[in-house]
């Protein structure tokens, strides 16, 4: 992506190639895979470290600002078509939530951001989010216009803003050149030392899941500890997988899909939750925006995602909808070791790669769950009973397809290949 400098230069970021086509309309990404990458974070963070060096205070302070929570350094004015560039250097405060004016696109560099969305001022006056995550260096994050968000990241963390827009909020201050100075300065020092991109430990195991029968979004959201502990204890992870085909209950709740497979790995009614892995998705069917019956939890083990959440515009929580009665509120690129936490009244739209693989934590059930109607793909695409029935939209796995996708997930190294005799 090309910016042009104060001085009128021209500079190139290497950013993933389609990533400002999120700003003119989110609908259009012919090629997700184009966006779901890091790849871009080792080059752009060198590539911005130079562009520090050759800011001009004097021509780029005036057009920078801060207000409560954080610091908008400009490097490059909008100019044509191309967006302007700033990088957000926040102090650990989160800031207060508003809806957007315009689409902005957010690349965390160092430091993890974390999002949470509302379905309007309201819901975020009251601390209702319905959509909560934790963004990781190397991801996109495009917020819509429109969308209702709170973001926190700590002192330590830097993001690169796109905008086509001016980003002056009506509590910020313009920077003097001497303030730019001193912020070029942080900047350099933060980008110059990140920390690892995922540093959490471990996390709780499936035992500490405390009665989610009647949890917050945000209590759902705190259980993501549990599915960082299944991805990084690999052999727990394993064993949940192979023996879902001897566990009766678990079983009956593995389910083939249109969208993708499913295995339980663990099921507890009581509490009110349940730990799947999703695998094996349908590329071709994955365009089809719907709602969950159910709040969950989600974590990318390989692969990855484009992934827009969108609210509803029909004034309706629940029941069916039409595509055209939701407007896209955040898309982000998901990637190993992201993780998100939606509710129900949201509708979602996950592009997958052919090799994503993910955990999830579904809550108890408190809703209906819907797809938009116009979109439903065709038929002959539903998975296909094994005794000849018609197809439908979801069926009980049957045991040599659980044997087929254990074989695939050890193959890609998911879990762990069984011993030879098991096999």
């Amino acid at each position: 992506m090309i910016f042009t400098l104060s001085d009128g230069t021209r500079a190139e970021l290497l950013l993933p190639p389609a990533a400002d086509l999120l700003t003119q309309d989110p609908g259009t990404i012919p090629v997700p895979e184009r966006l779901i990458t890091d790849g871009w974070l080792t080059p752009v963070t060198a590539q911005l470290l130079h562009l520090l060096d050759h800011a001009d205070p004097h021509a780029l302070a005036t057009a920078s600002h801060t207000v409560p929570g954080h610091t908008q350094l400009l490097l490059a004015h909008a100019h044509q078509d191309q967006p302007a560039l700033h990088l957000c250097l926040p102090d650990g405060t989160p800031t207060p939530p508003r809806a957007a004016d315009h689409t902005v696109l957010l690349f965390p560099l160092a430091g993890i951001l974390d999002l949470a969305l509302s379905r309007h001022q309201d819901d975020a006056d009251q601390r209702r989010p319905q959509y909560l995550r934790s963004l990781n260096p190397g991801q996109l994050c495009a917020i819509h216009s429109g969308a209702t968000t709170e973001l926190t990241a700590p002192a330590h963390s830097v993001q690169l803003v796109l905008t086509h827009h001016p980003l002056a909020a009506p509590d910020s201050r313009p920077l003097t050149p001497a303030e730019y100075q001193v912020a070029v300065k942080e900047a350099r020092t933060r980008l110059s030392r990140p920390e690892p991109h995922d540093c959490r430990r471990p996390g709780t195991s499936l035992q500490d899941i405390p009665y989610l029968h009647h949890a917050t979004l945000a209590q759902l959201h705190a259980q993501q500890d549990a599915l960082h502990h299944l991805a990084v204890h690999k052999s727990t992870l394993s064993y949940l997988t192979t023996t879902a085909v001897l566990d009766y209950e678990r079983f009956e709740a593995s389910r083939t899909t249109l969208l993708l497979d499913r295995i339980v790995l663990a099921l507890d009614t009581w509490r009110g939750f349940e730990i799947r892995l999703n695998t094996n998705p349908r590329p071709a069917n994955q365009c089809l925006p719907h709602t969950h019956g159910y709040a969950f939890g989600a974590r990318v083990l390989t692969g990855g995602y484009l992934h827009t959440v969108s609210t509803r515009t029909d004034g309706r929580d629940t029941g069916p909808f039409t595509a055209d009665q939701l407007r896209p509120a955040v898309t982000t690129t998901e990637l190993p070791g992201s993780s998100y936490t939606l509710g129900t009244t949201l509708a979602h739209q996950a592009l997958m790669r052919p090799d994503t693989t993910t955990l999830m934590l579904r809550g108890p059930y408190t809703a209906t769950a819907h797809a938009a109607t116009d979109l439903v793909p065709p038929v002959d695409s539903w998975p296909r009973p094994a005794d000849g029935a018609p197809p439908v939209h979801s069926r009980p796995m049957t045991d040599a397809e659980h044997h087929a996708l254990y074989q695939a997930l050890a193959a890609d190294g998911v879990i762990e290949p069984l011993p030879r005799g098991n096999r």
